[in-house]
Parts: structure tokens; C-alpha cells; sequence
């Protein structure tokens, strides 16, 4: 990371990497997710859908580009420097939202001191804990209802009481900003920060959302065992890639298994 990059991180809780996917893999991504999308009853807060909202998990089965963003060189720099050089991936899943859908509301804010939601930066080095990748496979402007969040709010020590947080943290109140990205973008972001999405307004295009979430590999957050890569998915990887679904291990853990280089899932038995 430059030291840019490092200060508008620091400052905002998110950074914005251009460039990561190429119009080729954007169309490609949006093809797969539309075969394997199904539609989702609830959103994620429990709102009845009415059919705009839509997703769709496993697609490491779905091979490239999914699989190239499981370690892509752009996203690993920023990774590797404010979690830590060895990392895991909990999970990737699309999230497919059409016109006038039910917001996803504002969640995170504070910094809690637990492993998975801590931020802290201090002798010029970032901590922080679990961080999700959001792609932009189309252009999402200001106005398209796409990622939103409060900038700075990562960094919180005060915790507000769901009334509080109603007025505060509604999409059209005073803190809540959506951030303009362009297509092939990566918007990485603590998963500290307080963050959701607006109603999509777009009516040419639904919002096609993907999602990489990463963390210390001595950290976890979600359940593993339904979102680790089936064997199918396994099988396309490179060693180097199957490392970042091993189980989670301190740095100091059993000899052999401590540097995260020998992938524990997806192995040939006959290469040992």
C-alpha cells in the first residue's frame, strides 16, 4: 500500500482499488451469477423481498473470474498489510437487487475491541479484523443506491442505542454517504465500519453485488463448514488458493501448519 492509500484508509475505513476486474470479467461474473442466482423470501433484515432480491453462493464452482479473486495481487497488498500476511477467506456469495428493493441497513459503526470488529493504527501500522472486497461488476453512481456506509465511523469508542442509531444512520440522514465507484472496482472495507446499501434505483440494470470476506487466518467470524469450496471447487485451485479456506490456526500452531503454505482441503493424498 501507498501512504496514500494507507491515510485515506485510515481516515475513511474503506479504499477504492480501480482496475482489479476488466470488462471481460465483468461481463463473465454478471453471466455466471445470473445462471446460478435464486430469489431470496427475505433480505438479509428480514424484509419480505418481492422478488428484488436475489443470490447466489458457491461460485468458486463456477471457476474464473472467481477463482482468480481468491488471491488477485491488487487486493492482497491492501490485505496482507492491514490483517495480516497470512490470511484466510471466509466466504463469497452475490447479492442481486433490483429496482426499489428493501434497503440493507446500516450495520457495524464501533470498534467493540473483539477480534473480529477492532480498528486501530498506530507507529504507521493498520490493525484491523475481518474486511470484505465489494465488486463493482457494473459503473455505480452516487445516486444508484449502490454500497453506502459512514466514513470514520470504524474508529467509534461509543456504542448508540437502536433509537439513537434510527436517524443517525438512516440512508437519508446526515452521516450516511453512498460511494461512486467504477466498473472493475474493488471497494475494501473494515467490516468494522458501518456500512449497508441503499434502495437500488437503477432501471436498466438490477445490482449485480459481489463479496469477498477475509480475515486473520487465526480469526473466525462465520460458520465454515457450509462455506468452505465444495471438492469440485477445490479441484480448479491452485495450492497457493486452497490455503485460504484452511482451518484457523494461531501462528505459533502445530509444526508444519503454522506458515499456511500446504493447502489441509482439496489435497491429492498421492502428492504427499
Amino acid at each position: 500500500m501507498t501512504d496514500i492509500e494507507k491515510y485515506l484508509f485510515d481516515l475513511q475505513g474503506f479504499l477504492v482499488v480501480e482496475d482489479v476486474l476488466s470488462e471481460a470479467d465483468c461481463d463473465l461474473a454478471i453471466d455466471k451469477i445470473k445462471s446460478r442466482m435464486k430469489p431470496m423470501e427475505k433480505t438479509p433484515n428480514g424484509y419480505d423481498s418481492n422478488g428484488t432480491w436475489h443470490s447466489a453462493a458457491n461460485l468458486w464452482e463456477a471457476g474464473d473470474p472467481f477463482l482468480k479473486l481468491i488471491d488477485h495481487p491488487k487486493v492482497l497488498d491492501v490485505l496482507s498489510e492491514i490483517i495480516a500476511p497470512q490470511l484466510r477467506c471466509e466466504s463469497s456469495y452475490s447479492f442481486v437487487r433490483y429496482k426499489d428493493c428493501p434497503v440493507f441497513e446500516m450495520h457495524g459503526g464501533n470498534r467493540g475491541g473483539r477480534v473480529n470488529f477492532r480498528y486501530d493504527a498506530r507507529n504507521g501500522q493498520i490493525f484491523t479484523g475481518l474486511t470484505v472486497i465489494s465488486y463493482n461488476l457494473q459503473d455505480v453512481g452516487p445516486a444508484d443506491g449502490g454500497f453506502s456506509c459512514i466514513p470514520g465511523s470504524h474508529k467509534a469508542d461509543f456504542q448508540l442505542t437502536p433509537e439513537e442509531r434510527q436517524d443517525l444512520f438512516a440512508f437519508n440522514g446526515p452521516l450516511v454517504q453512498t460511494i461512486a465507484a467504477p466498473r472493475g472496482a474493488a471497494v475494501i472495507f473494515t467490516e468494522t465500519l458501518a456500512h449497508g446499501a441503499g434502495s437500488w434505483q437503477r432501471e436498466d440494470q438490477p445490482r449485480y453485488g459481489l463479496f469477498y470476506k477475509y480475515n486473520d487466518r487465526a480469526a473466525i467470524y462465520h460458520e465454515q463448514g457450509s462455506r468452505r469450496p465444495s471438492d469440485a471447487a477445490l479441484a480448479m485451485m491452485t495450492d497457493a488458493q486452497k490455503c485460504y479456506f484452511n482451518t484457523a490456526w494461531q501462528a505459533f500452531g502445530p509444526d508444519g501448519r503454522n506458515r499456511n503454505d500446504v493447502p489441509e482441503f482439496g489435497r491429492d493424498p498421492s502428492a504427499s
